[in-house]
C-alpha cells in the first residue's frame, strides 16, 4: 500500500486520471449492460410469455412481406384449434387520444381489444373488476400510473372520462397494475369491443395473439391454423391452396416479436443487442488494457523496491500478491465513483433520455461489480509476474522501462486500445453520415417548408374557416387537409381493387384538392385536384402507374363488389413518387394513391383531419409557427395545439435509432478518453525515466520541438499500423448496422481517414502537452538531479 501512496503523491495527475478513467469505463459497461437487458429481455416479464405467439401471414402476391394484420373471423376459427389455451386480439388502430377528466384535457394511450381481454396479458387487478368491461363497450381498464396521473389517485373506479374524438364517456371499471416498460402491452387505458365484427371478412386491422397449452406443439398448431385459414377461404385442396393461393403462415413466439420487424412497434435488432453487449465488454477491456499499461510503466519505479524486498528475505508469491491487491483497491475505489457516476446519471432527465428504462438494476450492477473486480484482478497479474521475474542483481540497476522488451509489451496494449478507438470514430461517423441522410435526402415533397397540426373534434367541425382564416396570413402561401404526414409512418390504408383481370392493391392517402400543391408533389401526367373532382378522384404515383400497366389517366379504379358501396373514381393525374413510410421500410416502388373521397365514403367520415400549411417564400419560419399557433388556437381553443416541422417529427420517428446513436458515441467518447489518459499516462511515466537523456539532448543543442516530435514519433508506426486494422473492423460495425434501414446512405470513404486525423491528433497534442514539461525544464537542473 505505501507504494500505491507513493503513486499517487508523485504521479497525482496520471494516477487520478487512470482513477477516473477506470472508473467512467465501469459506470459505461454498466449502461451498457442495462440497454442490452432492456432489448434481449424484451416481452419476457409478460406471464407465459415463452407460449405465447403472435399469428402472421404472407401474402407473396401482393409483395408487401409478412404482416400481423388479420381480420377477427380467424379469432374466432382459431378458438376450436387444439393445443390453444386462448385466443386474443387487439386493434392494431390504438393510439394516442385526447380524454377529457372534468375540465383538464389529457392525452394518453387506449388500445382497445377483444375478450379474455387483460387477463390474457397477465394483468394483475388491483381495485374493481373486468367481468363487467368484457360486456360494456363503455367501461374501461386503466394501469394504475395513468389513474394516478389522470384522476390524482389510484383507487379510480367509478370514475368517467370523455374521449374527445369519438365524444363517449367511459366509466373507469377497473384498475390495474403496470405492465413492464420493455413489453408490447402500452400503459394507458383499455377497451373492450367484445363481439363486435367477429364475422366481418372486410376489416384488416387486429392483431391476433394465441398461448398454447406447451411451447412443443407449435409446429402441429401451425399446421391446424393453416387448415382453418383454408375453412375461411373455402379452399379445400391443401396443395393448391400452397401453390395458388399466395399465403404463408406462421406463429412468431412473444420473445421474438420485437426483433421480427413485422409489427408496427417491432423497432428491435438482435445485431444492436449484440452491439450492445459487445460495448459494455469491449468498454472493460479497454479498461483492462489502460490498467495494465498503467501498471506495467509503474514497473521500473516498483522494480527496485520489490527486488530489495526479495533480497531481504520476501517470498515472490507475497509481492504478487502486494501489487494484486493495489490494483483491487484503485478498482474499488473507482467502483464506487461509478456508482457515483450512474447515480448523477439516472437523476437526470436530460441523460435518462439516453437510455430506456429506469437505468437501475441491481442484479446487472452485481455483474458489473465482479467484472470490474476481475479486471482489476486480471490488470495485475503479468505486471505482478513481470516486475517479479528478474534476478535482483539485474533489477536494482534499473533503467529496464527504457529498454525494447519493456517498450513492446506497452505499445502491444497500446496498439489494441488505438484499433478499439479507429473503429469507433469510424462507426460513429457512418452514424453521423445516415442522420444527415434522413433529415436532408430527397423526400419527393417540400418537407422544410410545410407545417402540420392534428384538429380536434372541434376542430373538423370548422375546417372551412380554419382553412379560409389561415390563408389571410401573410406567412401563409396555401393550406390543405390530409389523412396524415408523409415519411415518418409506417402504416398506411392498403385498399385492394380491380376484377378478376385487374386485380390492384396499393397504399391509400385521404386529401383535399389542395394537397399535392401545398406539399410540392409534382405532377408529370394529367393534372392536379381541382373543385370538380369533390365526387372523388386518384391522383397516382409513378409507381402505381407503371406497376398496373392498363392504368391511364382518364381510366376508372373500380371495385368488383359493391359489398361496400363505393363507386368508380377516375384517375386524373399521375404525381412523381415520393417517401411515403419511415427509411425502416423498402417503399422504393410502393404503389400509392391519393384520393379525395366522395359521398360514396360518407359512412367512413371525414379522414383529412391534419392541417397542412405551406410558409409563404421569404418568411420566417419560426414566426410563421408563432402565427399559425396563435391564430389556430383562437380559433379552436378546444385543444392546445403545435404546429411541427416533418423534422421535428422525424425526431420522435427514429427516437429508438437515435438513442443508439448518442449510446454508440458515449461508448466512443469513453474509449477514447481512457486510450488518451493511457497515453497521458505512458508519455509522462516515460518522459521521467529520459529526463538525464532529454536534458543532454538540450545541452548540445535539441530544440523544445525536436524533442517533442522525439516523444510523438514514437506513436506514429502504431497509430498507422491500428487504422490499417481498424478499417474493416468498422466497415463490418457499420454495414451491420445500415441494415437495420431500407433506405441508408453509403458508407462513405472519407469517414476511415477522418477517424486517423481526429485519433491521431489527439494523441499527438496529449503527448506533446505531456512532454512539454520535461522539454522546457532547465537541463541543468535534471542532470544534476538524475
Amino acid at each position: 500500500m505505501k507504494s500505491l501512496l507513493y503513486l499517487f503523491r508523485r504521479y497525482k495527475l496520471a494516477a487520478t486520471l487512470n482513477l477516473l478513467g477506470l472508473s467512467i469505463a465501469i459506470a459505461a459497461a454498466y449502461l451498457f449492460l442495462t440497454q442490452a437487458h432492456y432489448n434481449s429481455y424484451y416481452n419476457h416479464g409478460l406471464p407465459n410469455y415463452e407460449r405465447t405467439y403472435r399469428f402472421e401471414i404472407l401474402n407473396e402476391e401482393n409483395g408487401s412481406g409478412w404482416s400481423d394484420f388479420v381480420m377477427r373471423p380467424f379469432e374466432v376459427a382459431f378458438a376450436t384449434v387444439p393445443h390453444v389455451e386462448a385466443v386474443q386480439s387487439v386493434d392494431i388502430t390504438s393510439h394516442e387520444f385526447a380524454v377529457n377528466v372534468g375540465d383538464r384535457e389529457f392525452e394518453t394511450t387506449v388500445l382497445a381489444m377483444g375478450r379474455p381481454g387483460l387477463r390474457f396479458f397477465g394483468a394483475k387487478m388491483l381495485y374493481g373488476s373486468d367481468k363487467d368491461w368484457q360486456h360494456n363497450e363503455l367501461a374501461a381498464i386503466v394501469c394504475r400510473s395513468e389513474a394516478v396521473r389522470l384522476f390524482g389517485t389510484e383507487r379510480a373506479v367509478g370514475r368517467q372520462f370523455v374521449d374527445k374524438q369519438r365524444a363517449q364517456t367511459y366509466t373507469v371499471a377497473g384498475v390495474c397494475e403496470d405492465f413492464p416498460e420493455n413489453c408490447m402491452m402500452p400503459n394507458g387505458i383499455y377497451t373492450c369491443y367484445g363481439d363486435r365484427l367477429l364475422d366481418d371478412r372486410s376489416e384488416w386491422s387486429y392483431v391476433v395473439y394465441l398461448r398454447l397449452d406447451n411451447a412443443d406443439n407449435r409446429a402441429i398448431v401451425e399446421k391446424a391454423l393453416k387448415h382453418k385459414v383454408m375453412e375461411l377461404f373455402g379452399i379445400t385442396d391443401e396443395r393448391s391452396f400452397d401453390r395458388d393461393s399466395g399465403f404463408k403462415l406462421r406463429l412468431t413466439s412473444m420473445a421474438d416479436t420485437y426483433f421480427s420487424g413485422v409489427g408496427l412497434a417491432d423497432k428491435g435488432s438482435r445485431n444492436l443487442v449484440g452491439v450492445l453487449y459487445g460495448a459494455a465488454i469491449f468498454v472493460l477491456i479497454v479498461a483492462l488494457l489502460n490498467l495494465v499499461n498503467f501498471t506495467l510503466a509503474q514497473a521500473p519505479m516498483r522494480m527496485r523496491g520489490v527486488n530489495t524486498r526479495k533480497v531481504m528475505g520476501a517470498s515472490v508469491a507475497t509481492l504478487r500478491w502486494r501489487v494484486i491487491i493495489e490494483n483491487l483497491v484503485i478498482t474499488l475505489i473507482a467502483i464506487l465513483l461509478a456508482s457515483l457516476w450512474v447515480w448523477l446519471f439516472v437523476s437526470s432527465p436530460t441523460c435518462m433520455r439516453l437510455i430506456s428504462g429506469s437505468g437501475l438494476r441491481w442484479s446487472l450492477a452485481l455483474i458489473t461489480a465482479v467484472g470490474a473486480l476481475m479486471v482489476g484482478v486480471a490488470s495485475a497479474l503479468f505486471p505482478a509476474w513481470y516486475v517479479t521475474s528478474f534476478a535482483p542483481a539485474l533489477a536494482l540497476k534499473g533503467a529496464f522501462g527504457l529498454t525494447p522488451h519493456g517498450r513492446k509489451l506497452r505499445s502491444l496494449m497500446l496498439f489494441v486500445q488505438f484499433v478499439i478507438a479507429f473503429a469507433l470514430v469510424a462507426y460513429v461517423g457512418v452514424m453521423a453520415s445516415q442522420s444527415h441522410y434522413i433529415f436532408n435526402t430527397d423526400y419527393g415533397f417540400d418537407k422544410d417548408e410545410v407545417l402540420f397540426a392534428q384538429l380536434s373534434c372541434e376542430g373538423m367541425h370548422k375546417k372551412a374557416a380554419i382553412a379560409n382564416e389561415l390563408r389571410k396570413l401573410p406567412c401563409v402561401a396555401s393550406t390543405a387537409y390530409g389523412a396524415s404526414e408523409l415519411g415518418d409512418g409506417d402504416l398506411f390504408m392498403m385498399w385492394g381493387r380491380g376484377d378478376d383481370t385487374h386485380r390492384m392493391r396499393y397504399n391509400v392517402v385521404p386529401v383535399d384538392k389542395d394537397y399535392l400543391r401545398t406539399m410540392g408533389i409534382r405532377i408529370v401526367e394529367g393534372r392536379d385536384f381541382n373543385d370538380a373532382d369533390a365526387r372523388g378522384a386518384y391522383i397516382i404515383n409513378r409507381n402505381m402507374a407503371k406497376q398496373y400497366g392498363w392504368l391511364r389517366v382518364g381510366s376508372p379504379i373500380s371495385i368488383s363488389t359493391s359489398a361496400w358501396g363505393e363507386g368508380a373514381y377516375d384517375v386524373v393525374g399521375v404525381c412523381e413518387n415520393f417517401k411515403l413510410t419511415s427509411m425502416r421500410r423498402d417503399d422504393s416502388a410502393a404503389p400509392v394513391a391519393f384520393i379525395i373521397m366522395g359521398d360514396d365514403y360518407k359512412e367512413w367520415g371525414d379522414r383529412c383531419g391534419m392541417l397542412f400549411v405551406r410558409v409563404a417564400a421569404g418568411f420566417d419560419k419560426l414566426e410563421a409557427k408563432r402565427q399559425l399557433t396563435g391564430m389556430l388556437q383562437k380559433l379552436d381553443p378546444s385543444q392546445v395545439y403545435e404546429f411541427s416541422f416533418l423534422d421535428e417529427k422525424l425526431q420522435y420517428t427514429y427516437q429508438d435509432e437515435f438513442r443508439f446513436i448518442s449510446q454508440v458515441r458515449t461508448f466512443a467518447l469513453v474509449c477514447l478518453l481512457v486510450t488518451l489518459v493511457g497515453v497521458f499516462s505512458l508519455t509522462m511515466f516515460e518522459s521521467e525515466y529520459r529526463r538525464k537523456e532529454i536534458a543532454l539532448r538540450r545541452v548540445m543543442g535539441s530544440s523544445v520541438c525536436q524533442v517533442l516530435l522525439l516523444f510523438v514519433r514514437r506513436y506514429l508506426p502504431l497509430l498507422i499500423l491500428a487504422f490499417v486494422v481498424s478499417v474493416p473492423i468498422a466497415w463490418y460495425l457499420a454495414d451491420q448496422w445500415l441494415r437495420n434501414f431500407a433506405s441508408h446512405a453509403p458508407i462513405c470513404w472519407w469517414v476511415f481517414p477522418l477517424s486517423l486525423i481526429v485519433v491521431s491528433m489527439l494523441v499527438t497534442l496529449t503527448v506533446a502537452v505531456q512532454s512539454w514539461r520535461v522539454a522546457t525544464t532547465n537541463p541543468v537542473q535534471s542532470i544534476r538531479t538524475e
